[in-house]
């Protein structure tokens, strides 16, 4: 996944609305553990109560995941986000900003955290070994404290990607600094669902050795397992190719059946086409075999989050920004995405 340093600068305190009002009998739709844990049949996504959303961009608040949400065509259930990774300070303790931007956002957040930060590949047995207990225990304090304790952390996600600086150069210390920071951070707020998430595709051979799920950090510290899967590294020009993919190592569908066989729900925490990617186009069928998964896994479908992103640089996974001058078009995306996702 391309840095995401840019998303720093969204600390701006922006009210808005998204889902309609809380029908009766149905839980807060802010809950992450009682929305989850709404049943939902096959063949049918979003559905009734399925968590389909997106994180913000330009910005990450409530007013860039509203503006996508109503492009599409139905309110998104949940938003993605990222704390800064500066330092840990920054990462924890002053991540106050994250659920400020979100305050007035009536959906399930997502929150990506770092285990270390930007560059702080030394850090990761320190983290190990407790010397940040005390961060962890104080952005748990903080999500609750900002009335999103019972949201979802994506804690330590995409270890098995090169670009991380806490990727799983040493599993053991990973899996230690995991561990660490999961129960420290409950122990400031037990509501926290936490989602151990992996980049799909590929993992590389001087990570985790070769493998993601040699990375995993237990039952008992996760609640949710998850994927980020792009059209790209390979990208999908065919379904039997998007087929064969995902039932590939390090795919949707081979990290689905782990995720069964850990009595864990699954989540597709980013996804998108990525046009400067091996394709290098537009993929509107990706989408569409994207939405059919979906579909045919709600049972068990925590949420999945469009990646939105269009600064003229990396991924270009966005859409539905057909006036965004430094967007690369994704128009026929775009449209199939409001076709499928609006229902």
């Amino acid at each position: 996944m391309p840095s995401l340093r840019w998303m720093a600068a969204a600390v701006l305190l922006v009210a808005g609305c998204t889902p309609a009002a809380e029908a009766p009998g149905r839980p807060d739709p802010r809950s992450a553990r009682a929305m989850i844990a709404l049943p939902r049949e096959a063949g049918a996504w979003p559905g009734p109560a399925g968590l389909s959303g997106v994180n913000g961009f330009p910005l990450l608040d409530t007013a860039s995941v509203t503006d996508f949400c109503t492009d599409r065509g139905r309110p998104c259930g949940m938003a993605q986000t990222y704390t800064d990774r500066t330092d840990y300070e920054s990462m924890t303790r002053g991540s106050a900003w994250v659920f400020e931007s979100f305050a007035g956002f009536d959906g399930v957040l997502v929150v990506s955290q770092a285990l270390v930060p930007d560059k702080g590949e030394a850090l990761v047995k320190d983290c190990a070994a407790g010397v940040y207990d005390q961060h962890w225990r104080d952005f748990g304090a903080l999500m609750a404290e900002h009335g999103r304790g019972d949201s979802v952390v994506r804690l330590g996600w995409e270890m098995n990607e090169s670009s991380m600086a806490w990727r799983g150069l040493d599993a053991t210390a990973y899996i230690g600094c995991y561990r660490k920071a999961a129960t420290a951070i409950r122990a400031g707020n037990p509501q926290v669902t936490l989602d151990w998430t992996i980049n799909a595709h590929n993992t590389p051979a001087d990570l985790c050795g070769g493998l993601s799920t040699n990375c995993y950090p237990g039952d008992e510290y996760v609640d949710v397992i998850g994927i980020d899967n792009y059209d790209h590294h390979p990208w999908s020009p065919t379904e039997a190719d998007f087929d064969r993919t995902a039932a590939a190592p390090e795919g949707l569908d081979w990290l689905f059946a782990f995720a069964r066989a850990h009595g864990k729900p699954f989540s597709v925490g980013e996804w998108g086409v990525m046009p400067t990617g091996d394709a290098g186009k537009d993929n509107p069928d990706f989408v569409r075999w994207m939405h059919a998964w979906f579909a045919d896994h709600a049972p068990y479908l925590a949420y999945e989050a469009w990646f939105q992103r269009c600064d003229g640089t990396v991924s270009q996974s966005a859409i539905l920004r057909p006036d965004d001058p430094d967007c690369l078009p994704n128009t026929g995306s775009s449209d199939v995405y409001r076709e499928l996702f609006s229902r």
